[in-house]
């Protein structure tokens, strides 16, 4: 038997027979004699730290039985203090201070106490960071108002997106781009611009952005519904056009804020005599279960549905007694929060062509302009918003517009409602000082089983005759539309769905000669399931489409009437890294033109030839009962050099037609030093570098919530994040089928959040485990009772031991440190005695020197 498992032993036996208790014991545990020396032996490690259950860092300790030294404390000091941990009453110097003090080790069982207390678990290398409660700041405090913190660190960011198109009549060409240059953190420049064939180019937005805490400062051309949207993101504005001007605008911003928001809701609460757990109901059904101390508590709501709706709490007490209460619930999702003041205030010139500007070399009627001249009419404007959401999720909002030389008057109303028929009323509309007007009003309810929608939108223009359909911010034009749909699921889980849509357009002023197409449609479904991956799925339906043309009253009706039948046969088949799918399908349409076909799609997710990418493959055929066929092929490739598209498609029979297209979006990345090709997806990204990582191995990383992405090692890549998020990468080793190198990884990344344009390297570095095994000589004898420095082992009265030892990639294990006694021993490690067997490192015999 190994003969730690025999002192281990005897400590318990020792234990036992001193009337110890394990569950009052903690670390200081007494020792037999004779093993003091053993056992009080301070040890190095490198572990995992654990604090408020979240890895925060590696670090190097020194630690014994009782108490645990960190290396490097300051480094904590920096993670425990972020704004988005738990705050602490005192200082960060406090803190170094308190860290830099030996640490009193606790097991599971053991009291904190007064002081910073840590659990050491030496197998699985983790160390998780105790404090006591009143190192807390009050949990009664709000921290509404706190902004994450940023770097000024600069960056550049490029997507771009290049499509070519050519079919049987023309060729066309399109590139559109977005750029975001990061100057001080808080400052930068945004563009996005186009060009297409017939189109030239197109620049809709070139503007610093300046932020403070939650203002927003823009110069240049930009976007008037972006300001719209992110100023005052709880309004609706359904009347105005999407327009580039040329101006400035200062607004609210609630990016920066630590908690972002997602929405209002009305506040829940609950008092409880004793403590308990608090289960609560929407309509029968369980949604979320808290548990709460005594006293007046506030429930969590983030993970409730949205709607106005009763919940029903129950309340089950730790003295058995169970309560009930009924309180009605409010709550909104959006990019907004309750009790902020919303506010824009903006002005400037716009173009009738949205941005396009002509050079002498693209202007067909301006022979004479210089190289700078633009085609811009000369429309200005000013406009100022305010909107604010109370608690129980009501929004009110207005504002005014000067268009030119009309005024406007714009108001938007949101109100949560809890009835059988709606839980949500929205309202919005905008009057002119002409007589002009429009309006919008909808109604919404979703329950887990019905969904429900209905909104009607009419606008009238009552201006002069000489302004009618003129180019401007607000359509200047007649029209009108409304909107019902509905869903839910019948008996025998046969799915209903139904819509209703009206759209009237007004082609001359004074509301004359109108066009209005209405359609009506009605669908049953049901699925069949017959294999285990294969299923059948019916569709019955109706559809009517009624186009209404009125001309100097003349009255002209066109409609259609269909009723059809489908019948899908799919069957599937997945796997750990592909999906593929063969859909069959038969409509049998009333009019006799019945449809059939077939389509078959392959997706490959981190293939062998290509561990970080994403491969997919369609195909598809057609053809009706009047001869005419279709067919189709696709091919979509999305590795880090970006996303790239290409396929093919061809009709048949009297009417042949064939096209083509290649797409590619992609980009690259600049920032902390480096620079790297990207997919392309979002303003702000993580460099990973994998250089130091032993190639031909693969690893997954990711940030937060975000889309996960794989590089090799030996390699670079690009991950995509979110602005204003907070960059905490997670980096895992993907399996490969080698069965005898797993690592230990390390992540060294900055600890802070990502502006729009700001770009970070992220540096991994790996160490692997080795299992090593031998015998320990001095002086032709063994050496006995010896601990091997990091193995974390002891020899045995044979000089036999067996350790685990921590080493770099690319490291080799050459010596062996010992100490026994207070005496320091180096055993250097001959190749021809050292061989390796299913990674375990076995030495015949291990010469050790006095040190």
């Amino acid at each position: 038997m190994n003969k730690n498992i025999t002192i281990s032993m005897v400590i318990c036996g020792v234990m036992v027979a001193a009337g110890i208790s394990t569950s009052n014991a903690s670390n200081s545990l007494q020792v037999p004699v004779g093993f003091e020396d053993i056992f009080d032996a301070r040890n190095n490690s490198i572990v995992d730290v654990i604090y408020n259950d979240l890895s925060i860092t590696s670090l190097s300790v020194e630690y014994d039985r009782n108490e645990v030294l960190l290396a490097s404390p300051g480094i904590l000091v920096e993670k425990i203090t972020a704004v988005d941990m738990p705050p602490l009453i005192f200082t960060s110097d406090v803190l170094l201070k308190k860290l830099s003090a030996p640490l009193k080790r606790i097991n599971r069982q053991g009291t904190v106490g007064d002081h910073i207390a840590v659990e050491l678990d030496e197998a699985n290398s983790t160390l998780r960071l105790v404090f006591p409660d009143s190192y807390f700041k009050s949990s009664k405090k709000t921290y509404d108002k706190v902004y994450i913190p940023h770097r000024s660190n600069a960056g550049f960011v490029h997507n771009h997106n290049v499509n070519y198109l050519s079919d049987s009549w023309d060729d066309s060409l399109s590139v559109s781009a977005n750029e975001t240059l990061n100057l001080t953190g808080n400052s930068y420049v945004k563009s996005s611009w186009s060009y297409t064939k017939d189109i030239d180019f197109s620049l809709d937005e070139l503007a610093l952005y300046l932020e403070s805490r939650d203002l927003r400062y823009k110069a240049g051309r930009q976007r008037i519904n972006d300001n719209f949207t992110s100023s005052t993101p709880s309004m609706a504005f359904s009347f105005f056009n999407s327009i580039s001007f040329d101006g400035v605008a200062l607004g609210y911003l609630s990016d920066n804020y630590l908690d972002s928001g997602s929405g209002a809701a009305s506040p829940v609460s609950l008092y409880l005599s004793q403590a308990g757990t608090v289960e609560v109901y929407r309509n029968g059904r369980l949604i979320d279960i808290q548990q709460f101390p005594a006293g007046l508590q506030y429930l969590d709501t983030r993970s409730w549905p949205s709607g106005g709706y009763n919940v029903v709490m129950v309340s089950r007490l730790a003295n058995g007694v169970r309560e009930e209460k009924v309180q009605p619930f409010f709550k909104r999702n959006g990019m907004f929060r309750s009790g902020d003041v919303e506010f824009l205030i903006q002005g400037g010139r716009y173009d009738a062509y949205r941005g396009k500007f002509y050079s002498r070399y693209s202007s067909k009627n301006c022979d004479h302009c210089s190289v700078w001249k633009q085609d811009v009419s000369n429309n200005h404007f000013v406009s100022t918003t305010l909107g604010y959401t109370t608690e129980s999720a009501l929004t009110l909002g207005g504002g005014w517009l000067m268009d030119g030389y009309q005024h406007y008057a714009n108001t938007s109303v949101d109100i949560p409602i809890n009835s059988w028929i709606a839980e949500r009323l929205y309202l919005d509309g905008i009057y002119s000082a002409n007589g002009s007007s429009g309006y919008q009003a909808g109604i919404s309810k979703n329950f887990s089983q019905l969904g429900l929608n209905l909104s009607y939108r009419e606008n009238r223009f009552r201006g002069d005759r000489q302004d009618f359909r003129r180019f401007g911010i607000v359509p200047t034009y007649d029209y009108n539309y409304l909107q019902f749909s509905a869903s839910t699921f019948l008996p025998w889980n046969i799915g209903l769905g139904m819509s209703y849509g009206m759209n009237t357009l007004y082609q001359e002023y004074g509301r004359q000669n109108k066009n209005t197409f209405e359609t009506w449609d009605v669908n049953l479904s049901r699925d069949f399931g017959l294999l285990e991956n294969m299923n059948l799925r019916v569709d019955l339906g109706y559809y009517r489409g009624v186009n209404t043309v009125t001309h100097n009253q003349p009255r002209r009706v066109n409609s259609e009437d269909r009723v059809f039948a489908q019948f899908s046969l799919g069957m599937r088949e997945r796997s750990y890294n592909h999906y593929q799918s063969l859909y069959l399908r038969s409509r049998l349409n009333s009019g006799g033109n019945n449809l059939y076909g077939a389509n078959y799609a392959l997706n490959l997710d981190n293939p062998s030839f290509d561990k970080g990418g994403k491969y997919s493959l369609n195909a598809g055929v057609n053809s009706d009962s009047s001869g005419e066929s279709s067919g189709n092929l696709g091919v979509t490739m999305n590795n880090r050099l970006g996303h790239s598209a290409a396929g093919i498609s061809r009709s048949f029979g009297k009417n042949s037609y064939q096209q083509y297209y290649l797409s590619q979006r992609g980009g690259f990345v600049a920032g902390d030093g480096d620079i790297a090709w990207s997919q392309g997806d979002t303003s702000s990204a993580l460099i990973i570098d994998a250089t130091a990582l032993p190639e031909g191995d693969f690893f997954e990383t990711r940030n937060r919530n975000m889309q996960s992405v794989v590089v090799k090692g030996g390699k670079k890549t690009v991950l995509a994040i979110d602005s204003y998020q907070k960059i905490d990468p997670n980096v895992e080793q993907l399996f490969t089928g080698k069965t005898n190198t797993f690592y230990n990884l390390d992540v060294k990344a900055p600890s802070t959040w990502a502006m729009p344009g700001q770009v970070y390297r992220v540096d991994v570095s790996a160490t692997r485990n080795q299992t090593v095994t031998g015998r320990l000589y001095v002086n032709g004898q063994p050496l006995t009772n010896a601990r091997v420095v990091g193995g974390n082992s002891l020899s045995d009265e044979e000089g036999l031991f067996v350790g685990d030892f921590s080493l770099k990639t690319d490291e080799r294990l050459t010596s062996l440190t010992v100490k026994k006694e207070g005496q320091n021993y180096v055993c250097p490690l001959l190749e021809q005695n050292v061989r390796v067997t299913q990674g375990i490192m076995q030495i015949r015999e291990v010469n050790c020197e006095v040190q």
